[in-house]
């Protein structure tokens, strides 16, 4: 029994160490990220921009979306609103927009063949009609802040790429997105490191609500058609953009964009157990996800609860004074890794408090998405039903 007990303390010290390791390298991450330098204030001529949003039964927000954009200022921009099959009223709210601004246009997809999938349909529907020297493709959940646009096509051209994806800052409003998203943030980037994803040598991708690119780049590659039938198509198109030896940019600009979430408790598992299929993929790596969200997050609460237990009890536990100072180490350091999540994601820093809590929810998630996976079934987003 002594034997054992020292075995698993040690092996149990040695995967507090790297949790310690890898708070380090995510506290070097974070640092080593900056805000993109302000657009220069000069007479520059700026690049045709091509802006399309596919938005679908999104009554209650689109207006928003195009509101901010509308009011970047951008000179020589032209907005394509697609409204792929809504059934609410999508349709009215954007007209609301076009009455007061006529360069909006509005595409009303009628239709999705089978086997296909809406967004990459919708946008592929039109893509000889871009015709910009630049394009944007724009969730209709975003909010844009002022010089949005000028700093991202300002980065294209300084650094000659050909694509940047982004990240944004999440709005969140509601007590239980507040708690699970920037963990589901953080199980994202621990499986897609950001400067792998700029590094043409990794595979890395990760899907993104803001993408731009040179209209050239976006036509070798095929455009959307070239992930009409992907589940994860932005993540896909990142993939193929790198196969392809372009210039991707994978930035986080917190500073320059606002994405809505969820909401409810509810709706904040539908969407990310869609999001857990397209992103982690395979059940291995989901299972492994659960397993490492239980290590951080609830075996240190757990361990001492049990081991104050057992002391109450009068139970002997070899190493007991190893076992408690390592528990309590590791306690620090989840406490501190929760601390840098929610402050990296603009929440309040008190839910920290609660990522025990929020980890159940994820890891609870991430068991749905397994679930579905292993049963190769089907599932329905927006009032549409994928394979």
């Amino acid at each position: 029994m002594e034997t054992l007990s020292g075995v698993l303390v040690a092996l149990y010290a040695m995967g507090v160490l790297l949790l310690g390791w890898n708070l380090l390298r995510a506290i070097h991450l974070t640092r080593q990220q900056r805000a993109l330098p302000p657009m220069r204030d000069d007479a520059r001529t700026w690049p045709s921009l091509d802006i399309v949003v596919p938005v679908k039964d999104e009554e209650a927000h689109v207006a928003a979306c195009l509101e901010s954009i509308l009011a970047q200022n951008y000179p020589n921009m032209r907005i394509t609103v697609l409204n792929d099959r809504s059934t609410d009223g999508t349709a009215a709210a954007v007209q609301a927009i076009q009455d007061k601004h006529p360069e909006v246009k509005r595409v009303d997809i009628k239709e999705l063949p089978e086997g296909l999938y809406g967004k990459p349909h919708a946008i592929h529907s039109i893509a000889p009609d871009l015709t910009a020297d630049v394009l944007a493709f724009i969730d209709s959940d975003l909010t844009l802040q002022p010089g949005c646009l000028q700093a991202l096509v300002q980065h294209l051209e300084s650094k000659k790429l050909d694509w940047i994806a982004t990240m944004g800052a999440p709005a969140l409003f509601k007590f239980w997105e507040r708690l699970v998203i920037p963990i589901f943030g953080a199980v994202a980037f621990a499986w897609y490191d950001p400067r792998k994803i700029s590094d043409p040598k990794w595979p890395d991708a990760i899907g993104s609500a803001f993408m731009i690119c040179r209209r050239d780049a976006y036509e070798a590659i095929g455009g959307h058609g070239a992930v009409i039938d992907i589940y994860d198509e932005d993540s896909e198109l990142i993939r193929i953009v790198k196969r392809a030896g372009q210039k991707v940019s994978f930035v986080l600009t917190p500073e320059l964009f606002t994405q809505r979430h969820y909401g409810t408790l509810a709706a904040t598992i539908r969407g990310l157990t869609r999001t857990c299929i397209g992103g982690i993929k395979t059940l291995p790596r989901l299972l492994f996800t659960i397993n490492a969200l239980n290590f951080v997050s609830l075996m240190p609460f757990c361990l001492l609860l049990g081991l104050g237990l057992a002391t109450w009890l009068g139970a002997a536990i070899p190493f007991m004074s190893y076992w408690l100072g390592t528990t309590i180490t590791h306690a620090v350091i989840a406490f501190g890794l929760a601390w840098l999540v929610f402050s990296t994601a603009g929440a309040r820093r008190r839910y920290a408090l609660l990522h025990p809590l929020g980890a159940v929810v994820m890891m609870g998630i991430c068991a749905r998405a397994a679930r579905e996976l292993r049963r190769g079934g089907r599932i329905t987003w927006r009032g549409t039903t994928y394979k």
